[in-house]
């Protein structure tokens, strides 16, 4: 049994927490004045996002000059980690979209749902830093870089192809979404889209 196996119930446990989580703010969002630019919430969501992402780029600096840098190296477990935690946050950002939509930016819930996967890439920033290299192909061995190949190539087919879908939906009013939520959709879309295929492909070698 790998360490992904053995994680399985944990990344189960984490996702459903994270889903009742957004799903709950996101009721209680939704019975506020949404136009209201100063709520509570609005608030929590940009000092939150902001405080942790100025504090895991602190971190980025300060870690590699400590005597904690040679424990940061890559490992399966990152890699896999990093995809499972696109696909949380890619599904997420998809629930909120069509589920909330204005409001999802108005609050910018949209920023406090990446939170974890802007942390795991300054993870991997800390890492890069720590070998001296700005290289991918000196952290990832030669199965994890063509992975990431396929499921870029992958993603381009999909994304175009649901876009493409949406499109016409939009077009024939069968749905439609307003503004700036068109971005989320196809930034949220391809994220789950690629972080799924990438670990796919490395399961499935």
């Amino acid at each position: 049994m790998n360490q992904y196996q053995k994680n399985k119930r944990f990344f189960w446990i984490l996702f459903w927490a994270i889903v009742v989580g957004v799903i709950a703010l996101g009721i209680a969002t939704g019975n506020k004045d949404a136009s209201h630019k100063d709520s509570i919430y609005e608030k929590v969501f940009k000092l939150s996002t902001f405080f942790i992402v100025m504090l895991g780029l602190l971190l980025f600096w300060l870690l590699p000059k400590t005597k904690l840098a040679k424990h940061f190296k890559m490992s399966e477990t990152l890699f896999i980690t990093t995809c499972v935690i696109g696909v949380i946050c890619g599904i997420l950002g998809l629930i909120v979209t069509f589920i909330w939509q204005e409001l999802v930016v108005e609050t910018h819930l949209f920023e406090f749902i990446l939170i974890p996967f802007i942390l795991i890439y300054i993870y991997w920033a800390i890492i890069m830093d720590v070998k001296r290299t700005s290289e991918l192909t000196d952290l990832l061995d030669e199965k994890q870089i063509t992975n990431m190949t396929s499921a870029a190539a992958t993603t381009l087919a999909l994304s175009s192809g649901i876009m493409l879908i949406m499109y016409f939906m939009s077009s024939n009013a069968v749905f439609e979404l307003e503004g700036k939520i068109w971005f989320l959709f196809y930034f949220f879309m391809t994220l789950l889209i690629y972080s799924a295929n990438t670990l796919f492909y490395f399961r499935r070698a």
